[in-house]
């Protein structure tokens, strides 16, 4: 067994070669955001992010780095990347073993659109997608979003002017910024939010919750331990029963949250079962 890692193209490739298999973890340094999701996700403790110097004055985003020593190729780091960051690739074919298995579920993103709706020439939703992932055809009176690259920041809902958009956040939960432990003109968590969540007023800065995913990008480059608190509260994803998950999601959320999502399974599995005694 050989473990290889190296930055290639602007994406950072782990990979483990086997007797009949190749193992391939690819991070797009284009689409990934800093975040700490993943670091909290992966169970070994193989991710960490690298801080990064100032450029031009402003924040920049953490560098996902992976052990390839302590990763197990399991891909959950992938499977809880909001931006889609994260792929692997299993003899040159995409494929999740943790999702393969079931025993981790896939982010639910909720996005619909009625193209119907949409005003002439508007465009509104396209110019406000702080990820560039909306392309409009005004002629054709089409919305094209790549539903994969979505982080659920409803932005382009709360933005378009005949409600065409609708999106469902995957995320849930709150922060908070207490300003009174922010360094004088500080406006790193500004720099880096990759949806525009976070607004600097007369030298203040002030999270907007509704567009806010809980992505802790924010907090990772923080000065000042405490300053921002997020706290994610439910997690939307497909069905999945499993220990691994119940751990990242403790992890990701907190006791309470698993305590929600386990209270929430069991009522639906309890209906489940009346709803079948009734046939």
């Amino acid at each position: 067994m050989k473990r290889f890692k190296v930055e290639k193209d602007g994406k950072l490739e782990v990979s483990q070669v086997l007797y009949t298999k190749r193992f391939v973890i690819t991070v797009d340094r284009k689409l990934c955001k800093g975040c700490e999701l993943c670091k909290l996700a992966c169970p070994l403790g193989a991710i960490k992010l690298i801080p990064q110097p100032d450029v031009d004055g402003k924040a920049v985003a953490p560098l996902v780095d992976i052990d390839e020593k302590r990763c197990d190729f399991h891909a959950i780091c992938a499977a809880v990347c909001p931006f889609s960051a994260i792929k692997i690739n299993i003899n040159d074919d995409e494929r999740y073993p943790v999702v393969v298995y079931e025993t981790f579920p896939t982010l639910t993103r909720d996005i619909k659109v009625n193209n119907a709706s949409c005003e002439d020439d508007c465009k509104v939703c396209e110019e406000k997608c702080p990820l560039g992932i909306i392309n409009v055809n005004t002629e054709a009176k089409t919305v094209d979003i790549d539903k994969e690259l979505c982080a659920g920041c409803q932005l382009c809902w709360m933005e378009c002017p005949s409600e065409a958009i609708e999106v469902t956040k995957f995320i849930e939960g709150g922060i908070q910024i207490d300003t009174g432990k922010c360094p004088n003109g500080c406006h790193r968590c500004v720099d880096v939010c990759p949806v525009n969540a976070i607004e600097q007023d007369a030298g203040e800065v002030f999270p907007n919750d509704y567009t806010c995913i809980y992505c802790g990008a924010c907090a990772e480059v923080c000065p000042v331990e405490g300053a921002i608190e997020i706290e994610r509260t439910a997690i939307r994803h497909s069905q999945v029963e499993s220990g691994a998950w119940n751990k990242a999601l403790e992890k990701l959320t907190s006791a309470d949250g698993l305590n929600r999502e386990v209270a929430a399974s069991n009522t639906a599995k309890a209906k489940a079962a009346l709803d079948n005694l009734k046939k």
